[in-house]
């Protein structure tokens, strides 16, 4: 696909936006990952990407892990920013977040349904 700027729209910087740095070291998503409100998650420096994911599964210790941070970096995603003009937040993200964490109940397998609402409790 052809666009004019293939440059990352969540941050200042002329990074061109991959995968890997719209999730990890862009400045607004690093902002998201740590940000008290959030997750408080530490990103490991000059760490790959399954560095990343061992780091985030140490520091979250659940074995929901895995939904909680694909749930982050779905509300990190530019969506609303690229489709509705809406500019990117921290606080638009932990909407987004909790939203989606909520919706997560309809799904969590049941042995782990209570470390979701757990989870629910802490950002509602």
């Amino acid at each position: 696909m052809a666009l004019p700027s293939y440059d990352c729209v969540l941050c200042t910087a002329s990074v061109e936006e991959t995968l890997e740095h719209l999730f990890l070291p862009c400045p607004f998503a690093t902002a998201c990952w740590g940000c008290r409100g959030l997750l408080g998650l530490h990103l490991p420096p000059q760490a790959d990407i399954f560095e990343v994911i061992d780091s985030f599964k140490i520091q979250l210790h659940t074995p929901i892990f895995m939904n909680i941070v694909t749930l982050l970096c779905w509300s990190i995603s530019r969506n609303d920013l690229i489709f509705q003009g809406l500019q990117p937040s921290s606080s638009n993200c932990l909407m987004v977040f909790k939203k989606e964490l909520m919706l997560l109940v309809h799904r969590v397998k049941s042995k782990h349904k209570s470390l979701l609402e757990e989870w629910i409790a802490i950002f509602v």
